[in-house]
């Protein structure tokens, strides 16, 4: 998944992250049941740390826009 990062910003980049996630799932281009990349592999792909997913991955919980599965992922939910 490639999600644009403005390093310069002040911003902070887990807020880019979910915000561009959250434009996804509102829009309808990331379906409901959608499985998330995993932390670890998104981190990897965008050079950053996990924990800048996770709390990505938090925030959208969070205001009920996916759901996580111990051991399974996280999914956008209906």
């Amino acid at each position: 998944m490639r999600i644009p990062l403005d390093r310069q910003s002040t911003v902070p980049l887990y807020q880019q992250i979910e915000d561009y996630l959250r434009q996804g799932i509102l829009s309808g281009s990331l379906a409901p049941g959608t499985r998330l990349p995993a932390s670890r592999q998104l981190a990897r792909d965008l050079g950053v740390n996990r924990i800048t997913i996770e709390n990505a991955y938090a925030g959208l919980e969070t205001d009920g826009l996916v759901y996580s599965k111990v051991g399974s992922g996280t999914y956008v939910l209906a």
